[in-house]
This record gives structure tokens, C-alpha cells and sequence, in this order.
């Protein structure tokens, strides 16, 4: 199992100051996606019904559900709307003690 230091990596390389390569898109996205699904899964077994993990839990299925766009702006974007979800995810996660601090 992806240690959770390994998600602030993937979250690093999108939302980093240098933008990630077009080669690396693909790659990344399937990353977020599964960083995305190892976090609803915790979220799901602590079921506390935090109104801010739920809203963050529909929208990563929805992002996760979302093809990764043509072009290379709209990847990017794409790429960044996952890696904030995650983030966020990520932060209110341990902020409700679900899961350790990170990072």
C-alpha cells in the first residue's frame, strides 16, 4: 500500500512550481486517481460523516470518473483539480484525526 507521504509526492508534482512534462501526464493521472480511491477507502472505513469529507469525497468520484482531457491545458487543469481535491482530502483527513499529519 502507497505510504501517504508518497501522495504529498504525486500532489508535489502538479501543483510544484515547474509544471510536470506532457509525457508524464498520463502517468500522473492515473496516480491521483489511485491516491484519490486510497483516500475515499480510509475515509469510508472511519465513517464519521464529516459534511467537508463527504463534499470531498463526491468530488473526488467525480474526478475520478472523468477522462483525462485531449490537450494540454485542459490535462493540466485536470491533472491540478485532482491533485487539489487529494490535497484537501489529504488535510481535512488529519485535521479529523482519520488519518497522521503529513508532509
Amino acid at each position: 500500500m502507497k505510504p501517504l507521504d508518497a501522495i504529498v509526492d504525486d500532489i508535489g508534482d502538479v501543483l510544484a512550481e515547474q509544471d510536470p512534462r506532457e509525457s508524464e501526464f498520463g502517468e500522473i493521472a492515473e496516480r491521483l486517481r489511485g491516491d484519490l480511491l486510497r483516500l475515499v477507502v480510509i475515509a469510508n472505513a472511519a465513517g464519521d460523516g464529516d459534511a467537508e469529507v463527504c463534499r470531498l469525497l463526491q468530488r473526488a468520484h467525480t474526478l475520478r470518473s472523468e477522462a483525462l482531457p485531449d490537450g494540454s491545458r485542459q490535462a493540466l487543469g485536470h491533472l491540478r483539480r485532482m491533485a487539489g481535491v487529494v490535497n484537501d482530502l489529504l488535510e481535512r483527513l488529519a485535521e479529523t484525526n482519520i488519518v497522521r499529519e503529513v508532509g
